[in-house]
C-alpha cells in the first residue's frame, strides 16, 4: 500500500496529471476517444471462417464473447489494415464484439493505384457471401448486429444490410456507394446513419440528397451528417484527415450504436 504522506509532492502531481489525462476516455460518450494514431499492437485476434462459394476467409475479432451487441466492420479500399483493426479494438472497449471482415484475402496497400486495382479485382459474389456468413454468425451469437463500413466498405455496409435485413439492426455508411431506390431501401428493418463530406467528388452531395430522399420515401429511420471536408476525412492515415470532424463523426457513430444495440426491446 502506498502512504501518500511519504510520496514527494512532484510525484503526486504527476499521478494526478495522468489521471486527468485519462479521465475523458472513461466518461460516457467520450469512451473511447478517437484514436488519431495508427496502432501497432492489438487486443483482438484473427479467426478463419468458411463462406459458401467463397471458401475460407479471415475476420479480425475483438471484444467480449458474451457481448449482447455485435458490430460487423468493412474496411476501406486499402484492405483490412491496422487502422480498421484499431477501431475494432476501440469498439471492443465499449463492450461490443467487433467482427472486421477481410474482403481482400490478406492483401494490403497504402498506394492508391494498387488500392483501386484491388477494389476492381474484388469479386462481389464472394464478398457478399463472406459478409452474410459473418452477419449470420454474429446474429446467432449476440442477437443484435450493426454493420459499419468506410469508403469501399461503406458501400458494402449498405449492400449487406439490404441482402440480410432480418439480421441487421443498424447500418452505418461512411462516404460509401449509395442506393436511392425506395423500393429497395424499404427492405431495411433498422435505422441508418450516413456520414458524408460536402467536397467528396465520388459520393457527391447530390448522391447524398437522393439517398436521403429514398430513405424518407421508404419510411426508414435515418440520420445523415455531412461535413465540410473531402472523402476519407475520418482516416488519420490519409491526406484528407480532419481531426475535429473525425472526432465528431465518431461521437455520433458511438451514440447511434449505443441507441441501437444497447436499447431495450427490438429494432
Amino acid at each position: 500500500m502506498i502512504h501518500y504522506s511519504s510520496v514527494p509532492p512532484r510525484y503526486i502531481f504527476s499521478l494526478l496529471a495522468v489521471f486527468l489525462f485519462l479521465l475523458p476516455c472513461w466518461a460516457g460518450a467520450e469512451l473511447p476517444a478517437y484514436n488519431t494514431k495508427i496502432p501497432t499492437t492489438f487486443t483482438g485476434h484473427q479467426q478463419r471462417h468458411k463462406a459458401p462459394g467463397a471458401g475460407e476467409f479471415d475476420v479480425y475479432v475483438s471484444g467480449p464473447e458474451e457481448a449482447k451487441g455485435a458490430i460487423v466492420m468493412i474496411h476501406e479500399w486499402w484492405g483490412l489494415n491496422p487502422h480498421i483493426k484499431g477501431l475494432a479494438d476501440q469498439l471492443a472497449m465499449l463492450g461490443y464484439r467487433a467482427y472486421a471482415v477481410d474482403l481482400y484475402d490478406g492483401k494490403l496497400t497504402d498506394d492508391p493505384d494498387m488500392a483501386a486495382t484491388y477494389m476492381r479485382m474484388n469479386d462481389a459474389t464472394s464478398s457478399m457471401s463472406k459478409l452474410k456468413t459473418t452477419i449470420a454468425m454474429a446474429h446467432e451469437k449476440h442477437g443484435k448486429v450493426a454493420i459499419i463500413g468506410w469508403c469501399f466498405g461503406g458501400g458494402w455496409s449498405l449492400k449487406a444490410s439490404l441482402a440480410a435485413p432480418e439480421m441487421v439492426d443498424a447500418t452505418v455508411v461512411y462516404y460509401g456507394a449509395l442506393v436511392n431506390d425506395p423500393a429497395l431501401l424499404k427492405k431495411l428493418r433498422g435505422p441508418v446513419l450516413g456520414i458524408f463530406a460536402t467536397q467528396d467528388k465520388w459520393i457527391t452531395p447530390d448522391n447524398v440528397a437522393a439517398f436521403e430522399k429514398g430513405l424518407a420515401v421508404a419510411g426508414v429511420k435515418h440520420t445523415v451528417r455531412s461535413y465540410e471536408a473531402d472523402h476519407a476525412f475520418a482516416n488519420p492515415s490519409g491526406d484528407m484527415f480532419q481531426l475535429e470532424k473525425a472526432r465528431d463523426a465518431w461521437r455520433i457513430t458511438l451514440e447511434f450504436l449505443d441507441n441501437t444495440l444497447n436499447a431495450e426491446g427490438g429494432k
